[in-house]
């Protein structure tokens, strides 16, 4: 049985460490940003290289975040393999962080060549910095993910709290000290992150040894492959617009101010998931109908505590921006309502993907996405010139509600779980359409961003209590 006392403890403490970084970063943009400082355009700027340094990520992990996760089963009860799976995977990271470096120091003057605005042109000047960010935020992923499942709570706390005021402390300083623009912001991540990366490289390899064994990666490659092209259609679904979006700098920077709060959400969620994903891979090492129970419960916690923070988010992130930014970029406090629900979806995604993920079905979390990036796509080809940022929003949306139904039933035919539907699905979709209804009202009827806010926080808050009051009631009798 869950203890949901213990549970409750360790979300709230995986949450908050893993948010913490996030969390500083919130200081960090009304200090860089102002009148005197960066506006719109630079914001719009640090949205491209952020783009970047997420495709750089993704391919120095290749897909082993997960695979470390799903293989530290199969491998924590021995010492030997247990130190050559954490030293090959971390191995092989570093090794394709040094060949993208390598590449991009070579190749610089034909990647700046690609962008049509001056300032990101000269990509030798910022590139290679991109590259090292890119490496240091994969290193940090693939410790912080291991220990958590580890259950090494301290190491987890050590690691998301340095890294989090080393990066925001550089790049503070990279801005006001060193270059006044986006330049000074992305050499300040570099180096901030790079401290905390080598010593986790440095920690790692005393540890376990420097390996790089293929007997370890015959094992990790073909469950980690199909991670790797699903991750990058993932970074598609969630960047691509920028792209579409970067003739108007101005604009983009407005839409990805949102969406850098929101990426705040996304660390919240990822602690939440840092407490229950584990827990749902130790129920289904012991079997579904041994332990279905305990899955259902974590899974239903998990969308109830996504629900609850992403709707007690969004007015005081509004009026945080509104209060504390000085130039244009305080429009984006009327995005981020619908920006922020697209979270749910995430969660919902996340819920029955484990499922599948867990069953080592990865080839089939490839193909879902790679269908749900084509519809990401067209929609964005079809719409973000047109309509700018409401076209990007209007993609994202279908793309994530398509994905939720495709692996509803694909982890349905995996391993069919008996599933409280309302709580896990119904419900939820439910907030999302209302949030939408809400944007269009406010965008053709003029209804104040505040107004319908508030509605959806009103309708979240009372649909949980109406939704969970035996589970409540059950809560308050056991204390």
């Amino acid at each position: 049985m869950i203890n949901l006392k213990e549970h409750f403890k360790l979300t709230a403490v995986y949450t908050f460490f893993a948010a913490f970084p996030a969390l500083l970063q919130l200081i960090v943009y009304p200090v860089i940003e102002g009148k005197d400082r960066l506006g719109a355009e630079d914001f719009g700027y640090l949205a491209i290289t952020e783009a970047i340094i997420t495709v750089v990520f993704i391919i120095c992990l290749f897909g082993t975040g997960n695979g470390i996760a799903r293989l530290y089963y199969d491998n924590k009860d021995d010492s030997s393999d247990y130190k050559q799976l954490v030293s090959t995977v971390l191995s092989g990271i570093l090794g394709r962080g040094f060949l993208l470096l390598g590449l991009a120091l070579i190749f610089a003057p034909l990647i700046g060549s690609v962008f049509p605005q001056p300032a990101l042109q000269d990509f030798n000047e910022y590139g290679p910095a991109l590259i090292i960010t890119g490496l240091n935020r994969a290193i940090i992923s693939m410790a912080v993910i291991l220990y958590r499942h580890e259950k090494r709570l301290k190491l987890f706390v050590l690691i998301s709290v340095l890294s989090g005021i080393f990066r925001s402390g550089f790049q503070v300083t990279g801005v006001l000290l060193y270059d006044l623009s986006f330049i000074g912001y992305v050499y300040g991540t570099a180096v901030g992150g790079g401290i905390i990366a080598l010593g986790i490289v440095i920690f790692v390899f005393r540890n376990c040894g420097i390996h790089y064994k293929n007997s370890v990666n015959k094992s990790l490659y073909p469950f980690s492959l199909p991670l790797f092209f699903s991750d990058l259609i993932f970074w598609g679904i969630l960047f691509i617009d920028r792209f579409f979006l970067l003739g108007n700098p101005y604009e983009l920077g407005i839409y990805d101010n949102a969406i850098k709060f929101a990426i705040g959400i996304q660390m919240i969620i990822q602690g939440l998931s840092s407490a229950a994903q584990p827990e749902i891979f130790r129920c289904l090492k012991e079997g579904i109908k041994k332990r279905e129970s305990e899955i259902k419960k974590l899974s239903n916690l998990f969308i109830a505590e996504t629900l609850i923070i992403v709707s007690l988010t969004i007015i005081p992130v509004m009026v945080f921006i509104s209060v504390f930014y000085e130039t244009d970029l305080t429009l984006s406090a009327g995005l981020i309502a619908i920006i922020f629900i697209r979270y749910i979806l995430k969660s919902q995604y996340m819920v029955f993907s484990w499922i599948v993920m867990f069953a080592k079905k990865t080839n089939l979390m490839f193909f879902i996405n790679s269908g749900v990036l084509i519809v990401c796509l067209v929609i964005n080809w079809l719409l973000t010139p047109r309509i700018g940022y409401y076209g990007a929003i209007i993609a994202f949306l279908t793309a994530f509600f398509i994905q939720v139904i495709a692996f509803r039933i694909a982890q349905h035919k995996v391993q069919p779980i008996n599933w409280n539907y309302n709580k896990i699905f119904n419900f939820p979709l439910m907030v999302v359409i209302l949030a939408i209804i809400l944007e269009v009202g406010k965008v053709f009827l003029q209804i104040n961003s505040y107004i319908t806010a508030a509605i959806l926080v009103v309708f979240v808050i009372t649909g949980l209590i109406k939704l969970y009051r035996k589970d409540i009631k059950r809560v308050i009798k056991h204390d």
